[in-house]
């Protein structure tokens, strides 16, 4: 298996979280350890595409857009316009403004 291609072991994983067991953590702070400082409306976007099994070309088709604009959405890189917002909240029947 190619080294770009391999998921992490999950032993592995959650002994990057064992040294917080000893303190509680907030959703906030987990997210900021997790994602760094993506914008919310990034890691929401990211998460609903993922959700639904859908790539990010599958998602460009369905709203619209080219697959990288997505990448550049879901890293921050690219503000979501409301015209985009809406697009994606109705492909996910959400509300737009979680993207604004």
């Amino acid at each position: 298996m190619l080294g770009h291609t391999k998921k992490p072991h999950i032993n592995k994983v959650l002994s990057l979280h064992v040294e917080h067991l000893d303190k509680p953590m907030s959703v906030d702070e987990f997210i900021a350890e997790c994602f760094g400082d993506l914008p919310q409306w990034a890691i929401t976007l990211r998460g609903l595409r993922n959700r639904e099994g859908l790539t990010q070309k599958d998602l460009g088709e369905i709203i619209g857009v080219e697959q990288t604009n997505i990448s550049k959405m879901e890293r921050g890189k690219r503000q979501i316009g409301k015209n985009i917002a809406m697009r994606i909240a109705k492909a996910f029947g959400i509300d737009y403004r979680l993207f604004l």
